[in-house]
């Protein structure tokens, strides 16, 4: 995820300057199951606790929740949605 280090700190920076008027918050998905070859998601599936990769309904849930007022107190966030992949 460091390549992307750039855009959280713009999503934090973004947060601190547009509150309260504005929230914001970035999604980071991980894997997304798009056919990939056998092999490279068996290896993924060992590294990932949840034992799958996402899909593009997970990445959109997870988006959709950011938008609804359940995350009403939520900004400056990056959801990762990649299974735990980052915990091991």
């Amino acid at each position: 995820m460091g390549s992307c280090q750039w855009l959280i700190q713009l999503t934090r920076w973004l947060a601190s300057t547009l509150a309260p008027a504005v929230r914001v918050n970035s999604v980071s998905p991980g894997g997304i199951e798009r056919g990939q070859a056998e092999e490279f998601v068996r290896r993924y599936l060992q590294k990932t606790p949840l034992a799958r990769m996402a899909t593009g309904n997970d990445v959109v849930a997870s988006t959709v929740f950011l938008l609804s007022d359940a995350s009403r107190q939520i900004t400056g966030q990056n959801i990762v949605v990649e299974g735990g992949l980052s915990v091991q």
